[in-house]
């Protein structure tokens, strides 16, 4: 099958929708399938190219807002002249990712004009602005996407069980479960190639280390970490936490000049995946995920994980078996948990192992697209 992939955002760009784009993207191709990548255009990137694997990626003319995490498609009638030509090109099928992108909106305009069958994958489970006029005009402008995308396509799934029942906030009713995953094996290579490297820049052998990867933005909850980390320096000196990463309050949190806190900065993807392997815990307070690719890939490299409720956590870490799900992202959340960890080392290890099995059994990639494909049959 021929199948077009509409992502606001991809590579190499970083973040969970640009991987679980790739990453999908790529199964299928290794299936047989073929795949092209409608995105959003990047400085210093080409408008078409055709990676290593045989992913196609077209990259469309967009102004970038709110710290380059929202595209706004301009010329139009390009967008409109480059999707008319691909989707003559004998298109099978079409995925687009999120509801509320304008791309999204236009992708699901043109599948419906052009008669191509197509799927909403849904990633969030928040609103992407909570508070505020700001985010009172952002809420009304989700429901209107979400009404033009119910116009336009009617198959609709999310990433995880927290993403359908967001959906519903809308009118809509899930198909069912995309999961977000991981390739295991993959990702274990990744961090054994930038092994040496990471350990050349930072020791890992002694007490207990500590790992948060992703944006420093306040959905992720970085500010409330650093602090609660700061509490926990007079019981536990032996440990430290490794935040990886940048984003707009990357200086607040540096500010803070919390002892034993340790701001690599933004690493690339090899290097990001051996810090967390050489960590005992993993946390992400966050409060607005689909299902964080960053908890995969933690579970996948054996490292506990401390989190919230937030999208498919809890379908990964059941009952608190496979890590500490907390009730919220504030301070005092995070720093029970940390201090509960660390004064339980046998915990960390025998919670770090039953994620990674529920991970094998439950989100890898090859398992995720053959779902993937069966649902393309249903609806086609």
């Amino acid at each position: 099958m021929n199948f077009v992939f509409f992502s606001a955002q991809y590579l190499p760009t970083v973040g969970g929708v640009e991987r679980y784009t790739y990453n999908l993207a790529w199964n299928l191709i290794k299936k047989g399938h073929s795949v092209l990548v409608i995105t959003s255009s990047l400085e210093n990137q080409p408008e078409y190219e055709c990676d290593n694997n045989g992913i196609k990626i077209y990259r469309m003319p967009v102004l970038w807002f709110m710290n380059n995490r929202f595209p706004v498609p301009v010329r139009l009638p390009q967008w409109k002249k480059t999707i008319k030509n691909i989707f003559s090109q004998s298109i099978d099928f079409a995925v687009i990712q999120t509801r509320f992108y304008p791309s999204s909106i236009i992708a699901g305009y043109m599948c419906r004009k052009n008669s191509v069958p197509a799927m909403v994958i849904e990633h969030g489970s928040a609103y992407l602005i909570r508070n505020g006029l700001v985010g009172g005009l952002g809420k009304f402008y989700e429901h209107v996407a979400a009404w033009l995308m119910k116009k336009n396509c009617k198959n609709f799934y999310g990433v995880s069980l927290a993403c359908n029942q967001w959906l519903k906030n809308f009118g809509i009713c899930s198909k069912g479960c995309i999961y977000n995953a991981v390739d295991v094996r993959q990702l274990q290579q990744k961090a054994d190639i930038a092994q040496g490297e990471i350990s050349a820049k930072w020791s890992f052998d002694d007490g207990v280390n500590i790992c948060f990867t992703g944006r420093f933005i306040k959905e992720k909850g970085v500010v409330s970490l650093a602090a609660a980390f700061a509490r926990l320096n007079s019981a536990f000196p032996n440990t430290r936490l490794f935040m990886v990463g940048d984003g707009p309050l990357f200086e607040q949190v540096k500010s803070m000049d919390v002892p034993n806190l340790v701001l690599t900065g933004r690493l690339d993807h090899e290097q990001t995946l051996a810090v967390v392997k050489n960590c005992d815990i993993f946390c992400l307070p966050t409060y607005s995920e689909g299902f964080s690719t960053a908890v995969l890939e933690a579970a996948a490299l054996n490292t506990m994980i401390i989190t919230t409720p937030t999208g498919g956590s809890t379908q990964l870490i059941k009952d608190n078996s496979c890590g500490i799900i907390i009730p919220s992202m504030s301070e005092d959340d995070i720093y029970n948990a940390l201090e509960y960890a660390l004064e339980n080392p046998d915990f960390v290890i025998r919670r770090a192992n039953n994620a990674y099995s529920s991970l094998c059994e439950n989100f890898t990639w090859d398992k995720v697209s053959e779902v993937f494909l069966e649902e393309c049959e249903k609806i086609i």
